[in-house]
């Protein structure tokens, strides 16, 4: 048990890192975007700050699934049946859990360890699409500079 809650443990991490590494490339695009759009309407600067956020975050959570999924397939997990790993991710990481993914005896507990990674992670993109919004907001606040 505790060589699994290390394992889990360690693809968490590299998920964390994952989302690392996205949130660094959202606050980068991010500022490109707010620096583009500075002469546009608010609503089309916040939809253009949203759609780049919404699209790396999309990308950085399809990522973490595929990285369960290929530790999925490799250790053995999900016996072969009528789901894929990547379903069986997917479900898990959302912890939507249909019930329809049972893992092999003895490897159940990963299934718990890939929800709580998938739910706090997703709990990290609350808290950046809210910062994107705030961020906007502070920009929008700020007005035309005097000489426009």
């Amino acid at each position: 048990m505790l060589s699994h809650l290390m394992v889990g443990g360690a693809i968490s991490f590299l998920n964390f890192g994952i989302h690392g590494v996205m949130t660094a490339v959202i606050v980068f695009a991010t500022r490109h975007t707010a620096n583009a759009t500075g002469d546009l309407h608010m609503v089309a600067r916040i939809f253009a700050l949203l759609t780049v956020t919404m699209t790396v975050l999309t990308c950085a959570h399809l990522t973490e699934i595929f990285v369960w999924a290929w530790f999925y397939e490799h250790a053995g997990v999900y016996p072969p049946g009528d789901i894929s790993v990547f379903e069986a991710a997917f479900e898990n990481y959302t912890a939507l859990g249909y019930g329809d993914a049972v893992p092999a005896k003895g490897m159940r507990i990963f299934g718990p360890i890939a929800s709580l990674n998938g739910l706090l992670l997703i709990g990290w993109s609350v808290a950046i699409i809210f910062e994107v919004l705030r961020m906007a907001e502070l920009q929008v606040g700020r007005g035309v500079p005097k000489g426009r």
